[in-house]
C-alpha cells in the first residue's frame, strides 16, 4: 500500500537551488549560494565577485523524496509509529536513509551527521536532509502557484524581500522565512545519531511534524521546516562568524578530518591543493555531491561595492 512520490530528489534539488540562488536580498549584500563547480554559477566564474565576498559560512542539505504509507497499513512504518503513539491519520510519510556503495568509506547518513556535528561544535552552520510534504508534483506546483496569488494583494507595490519578515540587516532582527511558499513546504531533518546499518527511517506527519527514527525512537521535536531551517541560519550568520575567503582554509580542514579522520589516511589531499581559497572548498562541495550526493551551500556577505561588479 506504499504510495511513492512521482518525482526524484533531483527534481527536489534542482527546485530548491533554482529558488534559492535567485533569492538576491536587497543591494545584493547577501545571498544563498551553491558552494562547487559543478554549479557553473555566476559565482564560481568571475574572480572579481571572489575578491568581493566578505564572509561565508557553509551548510549542507541532502534532499530526499518521500514515500507515504496510509493508516490502515500493517507496514513497519505504521506499525511503530502507533506503538509510540504518533499520528498516522490519514497517512504517514516517511524517506529511507541511502545504502553505502562499496567506493564508500561511509554512510551517506554518517558524513552527513559528522559535519552537522563539527559546523554545530564551531558554531558556523549545519546540515540536515530536506524533504518535501507532497507526493504528487502537479499538485504541489498548483498549491504554491495559489499560495503565491493570496498573497499578492499585500506585495504589489513592494518587493517582497523590502518587507521586515524577509529583510536582512545587522540590526539584530531575525529574518523569518515562514511566508514564503515554497520553504514551508519542505522540511528538514538533523541526523541525530550515527549508524551502522541502512535500514532505517525516518518518518512524519504531512505537516512535517511528530518525527519518528526506525528502528523506532519518537523525536517529536526532530524536525523543522526549511523556513525556520534557514532562518537559524541566517539568524547565526548575523551574528556569529564569518568566515573570511583568506582563512577559511583551517575550517576546511577541520570538515574534513571530521568526515575522514583525525589520522587523514583517506583523506582526498586533492582538496587541498590547487586554486586558494574558494576553490578548495569548490572541490570538497563537488566531492561530497559526486561520492555522497551532499550537497554544499554557503550565506554568503557581499561588500558594499557588490552592485558595481554587474
Amino acid at each position: 500500500m506504499r504510495i511513492d512520490a512521482n518525482y526524484t530528489e533531483d527534481v527536489v534539488g534542482f527546485a530548491l537551488e533554482s529558488f534559492l540562488t535567485l533569492l538576491g536580498f536587497p543591494r545584493q549584500r547577501f545571498t544563498i549560494e551553491p558552494f562547487s563547480r559543478a554549479k557553473e554559477r555566476w559565482l564560481g566564474a568571475d574572480a572579481r565577485l571572489h575578491s568581493a565576498i566578505r564572509g561565508f559560512r557553509p551548510f549542507y542539505m541532502q534532499f530526499k523524496r518521500p514515500a507515504a504509507y496510509p493508516d490502515i497499513s500493517t507496514s513497519k512504518i505504521i506499525r511503530d509509529r502507533r506503538k509510540a503513539g504518533l499520528n498516522i491519520a490519514p497517512r504517514a510519510l516517511y524517506f529511507p536513509l541511502r545504502q553505502k556503495q562499496k567506493s564508500h568509506r561511509d554512510f551517506q547518513h554518517n558524513v552527513l551527521f559528522r559535519l552537522r556535528e563539527k559546523l554545530l561544535h564551531r558554531d558556523l552552520g549545519d546540515a540536515a536532509y530536506v524533504c518535501p510534504l507532497f507526493l504528487d508534483r502537479s499538485a504541489y506546483r498548483l498549491s504554491v502557484h495559489w499560495s503565491g496569488l493570496t498573497r499578492w494583494p499585500r506585495f504589489w507595490r513592494h518587493h517582497p524581500w523590502e518587507w521586515e519578515d524577509f529583510l536582512l540587516e545587522d540590526g539584530g532582527r531575525t529574518a523569518r522565512f515562514e511566508r514564503i511558499p515554497v520553504l514551508a513546504e519542505h522540511m528538514t531533518v538533523p541526523p541525530h545519531t550515527c549508524i551502522t546499518s541502512a535500514a532505517h527511517s525516518y518518518s512524519f506527519t504531512e505537516q512535517g511534524t511528530e518525527l519518528c527514527f526506525h528502528s523506532p525512537q519518537a523525536l517529536p521535536e526532530g524536525s523543522m521546516s526549511l523556513a525556520v531551517f534557514l532562518g537559524k541560519l541566517v539568524t547565526g550568520f548575523l551574528r556569529g562568524e564569518k568566515l573570511s575567503p583568506d582563512q577559511s582554509d583551517e575550517a576546511l580542514t577541520e570538515l574534513i578530518s571530521a568526515v575522514y579522520g583525525e589520522s587523514g589516511e583517506d583523506t582526498p589531499r586533492y582538496l587541498l591543493e590547487g586554486d586558494a581559497p574558494l576553490g578548495h572548498w569548490f572541490a570538497w562541495g563537488d566531492h561530497l555531491r559526486a561520492h555522497y550526493a551532499i550537497e554544499q551551500y554557503a550565506l554568503i556577505r557581499w561588500e558594499e561595492g557588490l552592485p558595481e561588479l554587474f
